[in-house]
């Protein structure tokens, strides 16, 4: 998923997004633990991701965090 993707959804789609990667990278790391992940660049890809959608929140916070101190 890109960046560009990721500003699409909105906060809640977002958050949940966050909660199913970071299911799918436990899953991920339980089985490179017992031998049957192929793919182990799919967990780089998947913290890449996770880390995408806090980075998104977090600038969504900042933003309404600022926009509110200035209407004061």
């Amino acid at each position: 998923m890109k960046i560009y993707e990721i500003k699409e959804l909105s906060d809640e789609d977002l958050k949940q997004r966050l909660i199913d990667e970071t299911e799918s990278l436990e899953n991920l790391r339980f089985q490179r633990s017992i031998g049957q992940l192929e793919n182990f660049k799919s967990i780089q890809n998947t913290k890449k991701l996770i880390a995408r959608i806090h980075t998104i929140l977090k600038e969504r916070k900042s933003s309404t965090e600022k926009q509110k101190s200035d209407n004061k």
